[in-house]
């Protein structure tokens, strides 16, 4: 036994059994870092990511002549037991970053605290295998019983799925005939029933539930692989892996053979592991697709003969024996139910926060707690991938975006937000330097052609997420190029337009066309060319006046008519003094850019304050400002202007007035004056930037708002003309990017919806819920990377000014994440459910075992295969690659 300081100790780590010798008074982490062994943790051993559980085996280890018990690490302490429910505890879990080693001992890595993870990222490709999947679902509306019409249930159900469908000589579940009468009157006799091959009812739902999914999966000896599909398109809607829960017995078949032969009980604890590790399986991908496991109607395994034995509960002891004959070498079909013992029907789930904040407070929904991890890692390249599953602007708004993740960030109640915005940032800017690979466009599944109109954030957001889908897209925009007031509105200093440009060519390489110079002004030069459905993207391009005596006159400019033509190319100069009015971001650009522009000395007027705490501030992002204040503007809080004044035809001075209140009480915009005196402003130039508002001679088939927005839905987008959306600027009024893509995803979830025909408000994914309860004992301040900036007398001309992280800013940046998801609100008795019982799918559904003789497939091509053509009725025909030699063609 080990009892100095420097003395060694052994520590083996399961499933890998990589072992070796550490010093005593090494956390775990760390001797797992000295022996080659990949355990999650981004926390720098702070103990606030929780990642890096782990499990202490107890007991003799004869093999390796050592005692592993949990006394062997050093005592559990309260920044760790948080991680940890009574009965984890109880189990021996710990943390690897705060346990220490003692003594020999025997650690098991759970497969969700391993790094590098089995994650299936590999798309399915096309295969031109029809889809005709083994279970079939039936909308059914019964009649309902009478005194005069008494029959039962069953035999009203099977008469009126003859009469309507043909079907004959049905037979059903019993488990589905003891809950049918239930069933049939909770939907108030309108019911969806799921069907087998057309031969036998496995499950009846209340109402009309179209949606059925069969899952595929891969049991591999190493890797366990599940696609979850859709039985109506066949398309594949989750995935995910693990490793093989069975490893921990034997890391090759003929392993687990021998343990199967030698232990007594052998067979069933294999059985029992491969069970439990295809209800993970379940559970993953049903909680990625947000539906109930039991909606898995259809399930098939591939494995190889002893896999297929051992998930049958068949004993393989004669395979481990020459001639090695297998008992059952065929496929067969199970129920799955037969694989354990009865399983519950799944209670509703309570709506629970797992969400990190972040993530809910992010417009784009985007998955900010992993890709700060992926990023922690060095892995670039997958936390950008991760990022463009929900949009496709990460260089873009990682410039310009108005971060209300930050604002929300957990690691601000400890000291200061995380720098996400510049982390998103970091991410397009590495891939640009290391040089972006060609987008592979994304293959048409759909043959519906959908017109978006206006190629801003908004317009570009749908066509990307419609383009993501399947769909055919066509985007026209009015101007030569695209990008709307993200290329047209804001300066280069900020957003520079090759990164702009980059992220475009990006959309249009996944097979989005864009046609610039193509002004589209009604909606039946849309519909006339058969595109199914139209999103209005138009923006608000006209500014708002002042209407003030004097603005008419020459030397007063509209904002967004200077920056547009600046954007555009055209050379502008400015002299003088040049008062700009507005409080906005615009505002803000103007005022910056007129310094650039050869004025003099550039004041701002605004009505709002700018003690930037108080109800009435400037509604410009705090850095906006500052910056603007580095570079010479002169701001002046709460005023107005009553007039502007001219001599010799000339703008000559701005007459002003006090301004002591900006919203009433109901938040709304409406300004109160004083009657006291305000100064004069002796300025040669005034640029207005007070607002937009947009273009109401465009399609007078729409509704407008009062405002001349087109009027939409709030939840659905979906203006008064049916098959037309509208969002963006041109349905909210002036917003931002960020908020312009929510409207821009948001309907085309709803442009699905209604190609679907169902309903846009009932059946769109639900809003995320954040987590509540975020524990900060043992955090440790650390302050925020700063995001360094162009120096002050460089900043003439339209370089950009803020500069970006570098790499070793960024990743301390990201280490500083508290990974609030970890704290997600779980269901109490979810893992002990999940134990014990058989495969977790709807009861009546039958799994297909299909064995394939070891070495012929891996988990990265079989499950994909069976996903592309889900559960063909007539014959299940998997087509593996075997390299060079052919083709190997199995037929159930």
């Amino acid at each position: 036994m080990a009892s100095g300081e420097n003395e060694k100790c052994l520590v083996i780590f399961q499933p890998s059994g990589c072992r070796g010798y550490v010093d005593r008074g090494k956390t775990l982490k760390q001797a797992s870092v000295a022996l080659g062994v990949d355990i999650e943790g981004v926390c720098g051993e702070q103990a606030i990511c929780g990642t890096c559980k782990v499990r202490v085996e107890e007991g003799e280890f004869e093999k390796y002549g050592i005692r592993s018990s949990r006394d062997s690490l050093s005592a559990m302490g309260p920044s760790e037991r948080k991680f940890f429910n009574l009965r984890q505890v109880d189990e021996g879990y710990r943390l690897a970053c705060q346990a220490q080693v003692l003594d020999n001992l025997v650690v098991f890595v759970p497969e969700e605290s391993r790094m590098g993870k089995q994650v299936v990222r590999k798309a399915p490709t096309a295969r031109p295998i029809a889809v005709n999947p083994a279970v079939k679902k039936y909308k059914v509306e019964l009649i309902k019983a009478t005194l005069e019409d008494n029959v039962g249930d069953w035999e009203r159900l099977t008469a009126t799925l003859e009469a309507q469908y043909g079907l004959k000589g049905l037979t059903i579940d019993y488990e589905v005939l003891m809950f049918l009468q239930d069933l049939i009157r909770q939907g108030e006799w309108r019911i969806t029933v799921s069907i087998w091959h057309g031969k036998e009812v496995i499950r009846v739902e209340p109402g009309f539930n179209e949606k059925g999914y069969g899952l595929a999966v891969d049991v591999g000896t190493s890797t366990v692989a599940g696609y979850l599909c859709d039985l109506d398109d066949g398309t594949v809607v989750a995935t995910a892996s693990m490793m093989n829960p069975q490893i921990v017995y034997g890391e090759d078949v003929m392993s687990r053979i021998s343990y199967t032969m030698t232990n007594p009980e052998g067979l069933e604890i294999l059985n029992q592991a491969i069970v439990d590790g295809l209800n993970n399986i379940v559970a993953e991908v049903s909680e990625t697709a947000g539906i109930k496991r039991q909606d898995i109607l259809d399930m098939s395994l591939v494995g190889n003969t002893c896999m297929h034995h051992i998930y049958l509960n068949i004993n393989p002891r004669y395979i481990g024996r020459s001639p090695f004959p297998p008992s059952l070498h065929h496929s067969i079909d199970v129920k799955a139910r037969d694989f354990g013992f009865k399983i519950p029907q799944e209670k509703e789930r309570e709506e629970k926060g797992k969400y990190a904040p972040c993530r809910v407070a992010c417009p784009a929904g985007v998955n900010v707690d992993d890709f700060l991890y992926l990023i922690a890692q060095r892995k670039f390249k997958e936390a950008l991938e991760l990022v463009r599953l929900s949009y496709p602007f990460p260089g873009v708004c990682g410039r310009i975006c108005t971060h209300p993740c930050e604002q929300i960030c957990e690691r601000g109640k400890v000291d200061e937000p995380i720098s996400i915005r510049a982390a998103h940032r970091f991410l397009a800017d590495f891939e640009l330097s290391a040089g972006r690979e060609k987008a592979t466009p994304i293959a048409l599944k759909k043959d519906t052609p959908h017109a978006v109109v206006g190629s801003g954030p908004a317009g570009l957001a749908c066509a990307y997420d419609l383009i993501n889908s399947g769909y055919p897209v066509t985007v026209f925009e009015a101007q030569p190029l695209a990008g709307g007031m993200m290329r047209y509105g804001i300066p280069e200093y900020r957003l520079p337009k090759s990164i702009l440009d980059d992220e475009i060519r990006y959309i249009e390489e996944l097979g989005v066309v864009i046609k610039t110079n193509t002004p589209i002004s009604s909606l039946p030069e849309l519909f006339g060319q058969d595109y199914k459905a139209v999103f209005l993207a138009t923006g608000t391009w006209k500014s708002q006046q002042l209407n003030v005596p004097g603005e008419e006159s020459p030397g007063v400019l509209k904002a967004l008519d200077l920056l547009r033509e600046v954007n555009a190319g055209a050379q502008v100069t400015l002299s003088g003094k040049v008062a700009v009015v507005g409080g906005g971001s615009v505002a803000i650009d103007a005022a910056r850019m007129a310094g650039r522009l050869g004025a003099r000395e550039v004041h701002l007027l605004c009505l709002e304050s700018d003690d930037l705490t108080c109800r009435d501030r400037m509604p410009a992002q705090d850095l906006e400002i500052e910056q603007a204040r580095e570079e010479g503007v002169i701001i002046h809080p709460s005023l107005g202007v009553g007039a502007i004044h001219s001599e010799n035809g000339r703008v000559s001075a701005v007459e002003t007035v006090g301004c002591v209140s900006v919203y009433d009480d109901q938040g709304r915009f409406a300004p109160q004056f004083s009657k006291e005196p305000a100064p004069t402003l002796a300025v040669e130039t005034v640029i207005v930037a007070v607002g937009q508002r947009a273009d109401e001679g465009l399609f007078p088939e729409v509704s407008r708002r009062p405002s001349g927005v087109i009027q939409a839905d709030e939840g659905t987008f979906e203006t008064n003309v049916p098959g037309v959306f509208a969002g963006g600027d041109g349905a909210s009024g002036p917003a931002n990017v960020i908020q312009a893509v929510r409207a821009g995803k948001e309907a085309a979830i709803s442009i699905e919806l209604h190609l679907a025909g169902k309903d846009m408000k009932e059946d769109r994914p639900k809003p995320l819920k954040a987590v509540e309860e975020i524990p900060k004992e043992g955090v440790k301040k650390e302050a925020r990377q700063p995001a360094p900036v162009l120096a002050l007398d460089q900043r003439q001309g339209l370089d950009e000014v803020e500069l970006g992280f570098s790499e070793a800013q960024v990743i301390p940046e990201s280490l500083r994440c508290l990974h609030c998801a970890v704290y997600a609100q779980k269901e109490a008795d979810e893992e002990k459910e999940a134990h014990g019982w058989g495969i977790k799918i709807a009861p009546g559904a039958y799994v297909h075992c299909l064995p394939i003789e070891a070495g012929f497939v891996g988990a990265d091509n079989v499950g994909v295969l069976i996903a592309e053509a889900p559960y063909n009725q007539v014959a299940m025909e998997l087509i593996i690659e075997l390299g060079t030699i052919g083709e190997f063609i199995l037929g159930n």
